[in-house]
């Protein structure tokens, strides 16, 4: 039985675990959010849209799409909805949209999303967000078994625990849920929409395609850890997806879907040849058969590749993402960057000697529109994270001085990005309400605002350099992203006419003015792959600059006109190309490219997503109250251990609310024929929250009978609850992080004493506890292929003190002992830092130094100091009358990653991410020793350590040896060490 109790526990343990694995964002424990939302909520048919006061036409725009899109995302997963609580927030600006299956439920940022990741033509931010989101939340609630089989496990647990049923969902590898999401988004929303019909997208996975160096299945379908793109699992997800739908029919995911949640355990490999008949390798063969099919006909629209007359620059960096090239003079280039093994933000790039040298480190806003004048200042967007909460992020526009390095805030919290500049004037663009609006930013941080948009989400803007009166902006209405040429002086009135570029297949992006004012250069994205084009506005004549065979794009004019600098896809690599004027393709665009006249009216005036729900009568607002329906349980998990030779046997519990303000955690064991309790509520409603946690809990040991000299074994029950007030403050956190963590807590606790019958042998005793935890972190770096931070600091400190000195009389058969608890304390603090000699290689080294400080009648164990790698604990609480209760540590701790393998299967779902080793060494010593080297105690090792992935859990594993010197002992170590 009691075997039985442990398998069952281990297969609770494997179910809980895709939660947290699978979902974007999840959260078991609440957290804070900005205060004076005023949340409301508006139910329809199918969802509960919640959202902040003020943003009611936002809440219906959102309730339409989700209900017009409901029918065929349910059809498409074989999933259903009731009630599914949809968050809506207006205070971030890294725009997001995510379901996790744990407080069952999606979020979504109303800001959009900047810079080219979505399609344009598929429409609004919500357009796109939205639906996508519904594929994921209609997925993870397939909770149904085919009608032939009377039960799953999955189905059972359901019944009890719906969000742990839901988990199972999260085995699937993540490139099949976020492929089925954008094979909706490309078929179902708008004509040309969705990334499978992006070149921006398709061409990252085209440009792999053709290496030498082709993702395999497991590549396909499983999200990288350190190699690019960082997201290759959408689009590469979705070639995949979209070829299963071709070849076997719309229903083949959907019938995936349902065996697998049934069969879990024997993976998704199994799911599919089930419906297919075909194993998965074969599949795959097919497919890539067919995919070099499509890629030699786009291939076959390229006859010439200006990209071969191009000067390529490499860096000496791995992992290159070059953005957004511009000229600080002929022979050298700024740029943003950002690599495997070096710092995230500005560089500047020597044509000739093909030096880099870092100006800035930044976190720009992903449009890349920035603006370098020339008086060398270059004025960007970059995000801050918002100091109080958690995941909010802020963009404001910055003045950098590229020659000093000097940098200014110019706005601060203001939502302000694209900024550009002319005549000393500086313009930009401010998040407001689902679009947004042109602003002139002030020299005291004031706004003047110059039109506010109310049909159309604007990309970006950029002053005439030779005429400060004229602006180009490029917006996206209706999913047509289209460049109108306005004067600052009627801005209104032109905006609200057509605009003076716009493409029948394609979009425009990154526009940038030539040095003369008189051509205009951007780029547009129509198949076969996104190419730059110039505009000269004299003539009203287009002219294609580039013809890649992948992607060009951001592309700027040198000081004279006559190169230009650009990016350009190279297998997974975005990388810097200049191209002179000699080298254009200089082809004309035809008239029949581009969108005008009854066409463009059309599409200006495409019917919003939803409009044909014209009966919404019965949908009401009403204000968001966190009732007490939250309370029931969301997940139910056994509880197993192993105490005193007994099973302690129960169940725990937990729920949280819907904006995830509050939570709880609940257990309830028995052993020894009593009830034990262990209860978590934590409260993030307001800043900064708190916790209380009230426990009764079994402890077992064997004291000293004072009578008889002999061992006598006993229990204790603890019972007790305390108050914890945790305060989290960020003072940086875009590309390193410095933040301050301080938790103070205040408890009262009993113990009273039973031998094993159990019959109580004394009464309760009291006793009341104060402590506090603070952690400050300083300029903590992690770059993508770091596996331990690479620099900064990090401080810490826990300190415990009781309040009173309780007394307890214990009987025994022959008397009574008596025990007095003096006052006891605990300090444990210490610093860690981070260095890297050799940065280039993702290398480091961590250096801490720690204490751990105790009364004669400790509190904690002294395990909490000593480390792993000893033969037995040098220094316990006590030995031979010896208190050890002042102890100091010094260790150090050396990574060298080795590979980085990235690479996996998906019929036996094992993923191989990185391999790396460690040296470590550790010294302890007893610091009330007179001499503190010949009380000290060190071992010095190394290991290595393989981070894998078990379907889509992140696993990190290290076998290693430790040896000790002076006392000639060696351990085999396994584990995190």
């Amino acid at each position: 039985m009691k075997n039985t109790g442990v398998l069952f526990l281990l297969l609770m343990m494997i179910l809980f675990i895709p939660i947290s694995a699978t979902a974007q964002y999840f959260s078991f424990y609440p957290h804070n959010r900005p205060t004076g939302q005023d949340w409301q909520q508006l139910k329809t048919e199918h969802f509960r849209i919640i959202f902040p006061g003020g943003e009611d036409s936002l809440a219906y725009r959102a309730a339409r799409i989700l209900e017009n899109s409901y029918p065929s995302a349910s059809e498409l997963t074989g999933g259903t909805l009731t009630n599914f609580p949809v968050v809506l927030r207006n205070y971030n600006d890294l725009s997001n949209g995510f379901v996790t299956t744990f407080n069952f439920r999606s979020e979504v940022d109303l800001s959009p999303i900047k810079g080219k990741a979505m399609n344009p033509k598929t429409g609004d931010w919500l357009e796109t967000v939205l639906p996508h989101e519904l594929v994921h939340a209609a997925h993870y609630n397939v909770q149904q078994v085919r009608s032939e089989q009377k039960i799953s496990i999955p189905n059972f647990i359901s019944y009890f625990s719906p969000d742990l049923a839901r988990s199972v969902h999260g085995f699937v590898p993540v490139g099949l849920h976020e492929g089925l999401a954008v094979y909706y988004e490309t078929e179902e929303i708008a004509p040309q929409g969705g990334r499978g019909e992006y070149t921006f997208s398709t061409n990252r996975f085209n440009a792999n395609f053709g290496s030498s160096y082709r993702w395999n299945m497991g590549q396909t379908l499983i999200p990288s850890d350190y190699s690019l793109p960082r997201n290759r699992h959408y689009i590469a997800g979705y070639s995949f997806v979209d070829w299963l739908h071709d070849t076997y029919g719309e229903s083949v995911s959907k019938e995936a879907i349902r065996m697998h949640y049934s069969h879990f355990m024997l993976g998704y490999g199994y799911a599919l040849s089930s419906v297919t008949g075909k194993w998965p390798r074969v599949l795959f063969n097919e497919y890539e058969e067919e995919m070099n099919r499509r890629e030699q006909e786009r291939l076959q629209e390229i006859p010439i590749n200006t990209t071969e007359k191009s000067s390529l620059f490499e860096t000496p960096f791995k992992g290159e993402q070059a953005h957004g090239p511009k000229w600080i003079s002929d022979s050298e280039l700024l740029f943003y960057g950002s690599f495997y093994n070096s710092l995230l933000g500005f560089y500047r790039l020597n044509l000739h000697t093909e030096k880099i040298s870092l100006v800035k480190e930044a976190f720009s806003v992903g449009d890349y529109n920035y603006e370098l004048t020339e008086n060398g200042n270059l004025y960007y967007s970059s995000y801050s994270r918002h100091p109080l909460y958690p995941g909010v992020y802020l963009t404001d526009i910055h003045r950098l001085n590229v020659a000093s390095g000097q940098d200014i805030t110019l706005t601060k919290r203001k939502r302000v990005f694209a900024p550009t500049t002319g005549s000393g004037r500086i313009f930009g663009l401010q998040t407001h309400e689902e679009n947004g609006r042109i602003v002139e930013v002030l020299e005291d941080g004031a706004f003047n605002t110059l039109y506010t948009f109310t049909a159309g989400n604007p990309v970006s803007i950029k002053i005439n350099p030779r005429n400060p009166e004229q602006i180009a902006v490029l917006v996206n209405r209706r999913g047509v992203q289209a460049l109108w040429i306005a004067a600052l002086s009627s801005l209104g009135d032109d905006l609200a006419g057509d605009p003076d570029l716009a493409f029948l297949n394609g979009s425009v992006h990154d526009p940038e003015w030539h040095p003369n004012g008189e051509k205009i250069m951007f780029t547009m994205d129509a198949p076969p792959a996104m190419n730059v084009f110039e505009y000269d506005l004299g003539s009203w004549e287009i002219t294609q600059i580039t013809s890649s065979v992948y992607n060009a794009y951001e592309a700027s004019y040198s000081p004279g006109g006559d190169s230009i600098a650009y990016v350009v896809q190279t297998g997974d690599e975005q990388k810097l190309a200049v191209l002179s004027r000699e080298h254009f393709l200089g082809e004309a665009v035809p008239e029949a490219e581009i969108l005008q006249g009854a066409e463009l009216q059309v599409r200006l005036n495409r019917p919003l997503l939803g409009s044909e729900i014209e009966d919404t009568s019965e949908w009401e607002i009403s204000p968001y109250r966190s009732d007490l329906s939250w309370l029931k349980p969301r997940i139910i998990i056994p509880v197993l251990r192993e105490n005193a030779g007994a099973t302690q046997a129960g169940a725990g519990i937990s729920s949280v609310d819907v904006l995830s303000g509050q939570s709880y955690y609940s257990e309830v064991t028995g052993i020894q024929n009593r009830l034990w309790y262990d209860f978590t509520y934590a409260n993030k409603t307001f800043y900064p929250g708190f916790e209380i946690n009230a426990y009764s809990d079994p402890s077992f040991f064997a004291t000293t009978d004072p009578t008889t000299n002999e061992q006598f074994p006993l229990m204790r029950q603890d019972r007790g609850i305390s108050l914890t007030i945790p305060f989290h403050y960020t003072f940086k956190g875009d590309t390193r992080l410095s933040s301050f963590y301080f938790e103070p807590e205040i408890s009262a606790e009993q113990f009273k004493y039973y031998d094993l019958s159990p019959t109580a042998i004394s009464d309760f005793a009291t006793r009341y506890k104060a402590g506090t935890f603070a952690q400050l972190n300083l300029g903590i770096l992690n770059l993508p292929r770091d596996v331990q931070p690479s620099a900064g600091i990090s401080m810490f400190g826990l300190l415990e003190h009781t309040l009173n000195e309780p007394t307890v009389d214990i009987t025994f058969e022959n008397g009574i002992g008596r025990t007095t608890f003096g006052k006891q304390w605990t300090a444990y603090y210490g610093a860690f830092a981070y260095l890297s000699p050799l940065r280039r290689w993702n290398q480091s080294l961590r250096v801490d130094l720690r204490f751990l400080q105790q009364s004669t009648s400790p509190i904690y164990g002294n395990s909490t100091i000593v480390p792993m790698g000893f033969a037995v604990n040098p220094f316990p609480n006590s030995i031979n009358d010896t208190i050890f209760n002042n102890l100091g540590r010094f260790s150090t701790r050396y990574t060298i990653p080795l590979l980085y393998p990235d690479n996996g299967g998906l019929t036996v779902p094992l993923y191989l991410s990185s391999i790396y080793l460690t040296a470590f060494s550790h010294t302890l010593t007893n610091l009330n020793s007179g001499d503190l080297l010949a009380s000290s105690r060190s071992i010095f090792g190394g290991g290595l350590h393989v981070q894998f992935k078990l379907s889509n859990i992140l696993l990190d594993l290290g076998v290693g040896v430790a040896y000790e010197p002076s006392r000639k002992n060696t351990q085999f170590i396994f584990g995190q060490f």
